[in-house]
This record gives structure tokens, sequence and C-alpha cells, in this order.
């Protein structure tokens, strides 16, 4: 297993970590006709990033410190929305962005490695990919 491999999947199980730390505030402040929403993205990223965790001690690697600064400032930003405009389903935009953007730190993290160097990290990145694909795709449409 190259170091490059380890890294992306830390990459993204650090990515998946922050935008749970802003979900899991928005669900406490969200009205209630976005709370299924978050709620289901929630559920996803949670069911992500443990698996993401349980591959990671499968490989031999501590996922304690994967988490940053992202975190908190998601969580921030959040509450800064609900002070000024509310967590209505107005802040669905916002929300489809920021799976975007999770979309983009998978995209970014596949490439930097061959997927034969570990191909059940590789496949389980992809397919977790796909599944953000699948709810942007269902918030274009609300």
């Amino acid at each position: 297993m190259s170091r490059t491999a380890l890294n992306a999947l830390h990459q993204v199980h650090t990515a998946t970590n922050d935008v749970l730390e802003g979900y899991e505030t928005m669900l406490k402040r969200a009205e209630p006709e976005i709370v299924g929403v978050i709620s289901d993205l929630t559920a996803l990223h949670k069911r992500h990033a443990t698996a993401q965790s349980r591959r990671l001690r499968e490989l031999g690697q501590d996922d304690d410190d994967d988490s940053s600064l992202q975190g908190t400032i998601n969580s921030v930003a959040v509450t800064m929305r609900d002070w000024v405009t509310g967590l209505d389903k107005g802040s669905l935009d916002a929300v489809q962005r920021g799976e975007k953007a999770l979309q983009d730190i998978y995209d970014d993290a596949m490439t930097d490695w061959s997927s034969a160097e570990d191909q059940q990290t590789s496949t389980l990145l992809d397919e977790q990919f796909h599944e953000i694909g699948a709810k942007i795709a269902t918030l274009e449409q609300i």
C-alpha cells in the first residue's frame, strides 16, 4: 500500500468529519422543512466516516486526528447563516455547494494514486463518491 493511498483516505476522512460537524450543528437549528434532508445527509456521511475509519484501522492507521479547523468553520458558518437568514429551504443551495466541494475532495484524493495500489480503498471511495453524486442530484430536484 502506497503512502499516497493512505493520504487520500485520511484526506477524505477528514473532509467527511468536517462536513458532519456542520450538519450536526445544522440539525439542531434547521427549520422543519429541511430537517429530513439534513438528517439524510448526516446519516450518509456518518456511514461513510464509519467505513473510512474501519478501512484505516484495517490498514493499521489511527483516525483520531482526522478532523480540522474546517469542521469548526462549517459549524460557525451554519450558526451565522441561521442568525442572518434562517436555515430553511433557501439554505439547500449552500448545502448542495458543500456536497459538491466534498465530492471534489474525493476526486482530488482519488486521482493522486493508482487504484491498483489498493483496490479495496479505491472501491470504497468510488462508491462513496457516487453516493454523494446521487444526493447532489436529489438536492437539485428540491
